[in-house]
Parts: structure tokens; sequence; C-alpha cells
């Protein structure tokens, strides 16, 4: 009898925000990568093209799987139409399989001190950003029957915790997941989940976990405290793995789930 696998060979991903080799969608990247998927490295502004070069050569040095570097805002339709219309050229394929909606931001100011800009562009990467990325994927990409969203989301938006604009959006994935899964599953076969990690330090949560002397932040602190699965913030590792379980053909009655890949943390801040 064969071993059965995790393998994903033959399938193709998007992931978007993978451009920063530190990063979460870096590490998902090179995850799915390594299980055998082509992957499609995603960055947004010009200053990251060389990093986002130097994660797709590097995973498929290591690897020797398919990867393609594609460049856009996904806060606008025709970007993300354009993006996946490259992809599918780049790897001469008809449709993509899995999308990881990791692309955020966040603007980590008091909420009366938030501008209308800060708003627009949080609210519009975070929330529009991952509407309109599925939307083509979905369409154009013509995701099949048996294809994997995952959302990357946070425990923010169950702790009502700080950032608050950032919780905020956060949580408006959460019902986008919840609704998509019903809509896409009845109708593509398609299911959606929402992956939520905790505290992983990274560039963007840098400055809510580190004080400006490099002192841990009374968030992390507090998040520090409540992790039960051991001694440790978790790592880019993490995600990425918690990732592949849920791309991969065994999840396939596992959808409109909201999972904490936080090492246990449950309580509120």
């Amino acid at each position: 009898m064969a071993v059965e696998t995790l393998s994903l060979a033959g399938k193709t991903a998007l992931v978007t925000g993978s451009g920063k080799e530190n990063g979460i969608g870096s590490a998902i990247a090179r995850t799915l990568a390594r299980n055998g998927a082509s992957v499609a490295i995603h960055y947004a502004s010009e200053h990251s093209k060389a990093r986002a070069e130097k994660v797709a050569m590097d995973i498929s040095r290591e690897f020797g799987t398919k990867t393609t570097v594609v460049q856009g805002r996904v806060e606008s339709y025709d970007s993300g139409k354009r993006m996946v219309e490259q992809i599918l050229d780049a790897f001469s394929v008809d449709h993509i399989d899995i999308l990881v909606n990791n692309a955020a931001t966040s603007c980590n100011v008091p909420i009366m001190e938030v501008t209308a800009e800060q708003l627009e562009y949080e609210f519009g990467v975070n929330v529009f950003g991952m509407i309109y990325i599925t939307q083509a994927v979905v369409g154009v990409g013509q995701m099949p029957r048996g294809g994997r969203i995952i959302n990357i989301g946070s425990i923010a938006s169950r702790l009502l915790g700080p950032p608050p604009v950032y919780s905020a959006t956060k949580a408006a994935q959460d019902a986008l997941t919840t609704l998509w899964a019903g809509e896409l599953g009845t109708s593509h076969g398609i299911t959606v989940n929402t992956i939520a990690p905790g505290p992983v330090p990274t560039e963007m949560s840098k400055s809510i976990l580190e004080e400006p002397d490099g002192s841990p932040t009374a968030l992390h602190t507090a998040l520090f405290a409540q992790t039960r699965a051991g001694n440790r913030l978790g790592t880019v590792e993490d995600i990425a793995d918690a990732t592949l379980l849920l791309v991969s053909e065994k999840s396939r009655w596992i959808t409109a789930q909201w999972i904490s890949v936080s090492g246990g943390i449950t309580g509120t801040i």
C-alpha cells in the first residue's frame, strides 16, 4: 500500500504578500513548493522587487519547483486580474488550484488618530483586496472543484485588542470566509478557511510586539503569558505548516472554519 502524503504535485498556487524572505507569505510559498506546487510570489511595491525575485529564485533552486513573480496592488480588481493572467501564462496552465490571501497592512495608531487615508488603505488591502483577488482567481483563474482558499487572518479579530482598525479588518475577513465557503462550496466545490496566527515576529508585527528600545510591549507580554503549546512565540513555519494541512486533499471536508494557530491563546486582552 502506498504511503499517503500531503503532496501538492501538479497544483498551482498564488500566495499574496509573499515577497519578503522573512515573512509569513514567503514561508507559506516555500512550504507549498517543498510539497510540489508551482508557486507565484507576489509583491506590491517596486522597492520589494529584488526581495521577491530572490524568494522565487531560492525556492526554485532548493526544491526544483516552478515559480514566477508578479507585482500588483491587491486593492484593484484590474491589477488582480492582470496578475492571474500572468500566472496562467508563466506556468502554461488554465487554472489556479490554491489561493492564499496573505497580503496585509497595519496602521498601528489609536482610533482617535487614524486618518481617512489610513482607513481607506488598510481596508483596501486587507478586505477589498482579498475580495478582488478571490474574484480574479476563481473567475479568470478558473479555480476548479477541490480548489482551496486560505485567508490569513489574526487572533486579533477575536481578542479585540490593538491595533483597532487592523483588528476590525480581520473581523471582516472572518465573515467573508464563512460567507464564501457556502457560496463557493455549493457552486464551485471550493473550500474556504481562515488561519489566524497568534504573535509571530515579522517586519509587520515589529511595532506591535517590540518597543523602540527593543523590549517587549505590554501586548507581547500578555500574549506570551497565554501561550500554552510552548515557551515561545510563533514562527512563520508554524503558520506555513498549518496552511499546508488545509490546502491538501485531506482537508476536503473542512471549510468555513476559523483556525487559531497561536500555541493555544484563547483569552481576551
